[in-house]
């Protein structure tokens, strides 16, 4: 994986990236709560995408003040093993949410029920597609929405990685952190935290089983995606995972879903979808132990 500071030695390295670090975090706290406070007094869901953006906006201004580049970001396309994780990227979520969402309506947990319109809807019109058999139509549903939606979610999704995996991951590895995707998933989910008390994002029944459950699954959901980013030494991987999560799980598998409840089971802050997700990662982690750095 490309460095910001090659050149640098070893100890001038490390101080270099805890600087950026602190830089990084301090702007991204006061731009988050100025955001979180008219987020949280207007209510406004669409602002939601505008708070998307903090973390990139806090990276890139880090970048600038420390006159660091953008190399280490590394959008590079050029890469067999890129374009393996970004495959890799739109089947984790298809595979997670497959494997929730059908333990949740085979046990009862939910209920299944067909899409009907949206966005889809004409292009199956259009092929004669439409009388397929409902299982065979949704699963068609959730691979265009995967592929589509992972386009569609492209520059909001960039607007969280370019600063979370972009540039906190690898400054916090740099830095000889502890655990640094740990930590650094636990401030990916803390950052979201207030938007869930506002009750704007996976807001349920129970805000402590809210909040809980988007750790569970935040957490987990982060390590999948950093190494991922680590492995390939790319950004598009996280974007493009980051990107078909929130398409498909927000789109056909929650429209997809009845029943009362079932938010504390299934959904992005759901026990369920977390413990499927641990599962994930710990599959992921063996799968790639050999080759993160």
């Amino acid at each position: 994986m490309v460095t910001y500071s090659e050149t640098l030695s070893t100890g001038e390295h490390v101080r270099q990236a805890k600087k950026g670090l602190r830089l990084f975090l301090g702007i991204l706290l006061v731009l988050s709560i100025i955001m979180n406070a008219v987020v949280i007094l207007t209510k406004s869901v669409p602002l939601i995408i505008v708070y998307m953006f903090i973390p990139s906006i806090s990276s890139i201004l880090a970048r600038l003040i420390l006159k660091e580049g953008f190399k280490d970001v590394s959008f590079s396309l050029g890469s067999a093993k890129i374009w393996r994780g970004i495959g890799l990227a739109v089947l984790i979520p298809i595979i997670i949410c497959s494997i929730t969402y059908s333990i949740a309506w085979l046990s009862g947990l939910a209920a299944f029920q067909l899409p009907v319109g949206g966005t889809l809807e004409p292009i199956f019109q259009l092929l004669g597609l439409q009388h397929l058999p409902a299982p065979l139509h949704f699963a068609l549903i959730v691979v265009l929405t995967g592929i589509l939606g992972s386009l569609i979610n492209f520059i909001p999704v960039m607007g969280e990685e370019l600063g979370w995996r972009g540039y906190m991951l690898t400054r916090l590895i740099d830095a000889k952190v502890s655990r640094p995707i740990l930590l650094s998933g636990l401030i990916w989910a803390t950052w979201h935290v207030p938007i869930v008390i506002a009750g704007l994002y996976v807001a349920g029944t129970s805000l402590i089983l809210s909040v809980i459950g988007l750790y569970l699954c935040i957490v987990p959901f982060g390590f999948i995606i950093a190494r991922l980013r680590l492995i390939t030494g790319s950004v598009w991987p996280a974007v493009i995972l980051h990107s078909a999560w929130n398409a498909v799980i927000q789109g056909p598998f929650t429209h997809a879903t009845a029943g009362t409840g079932t938010e504390i089971w299934i959904g992005e802050s759901g026990l369920l979808t977390g413990l499927v997700i641990i599962l994930t990662a710990l599959v992921v982690y063996r799968a790639t132990k050999q080759q993160a750095r």
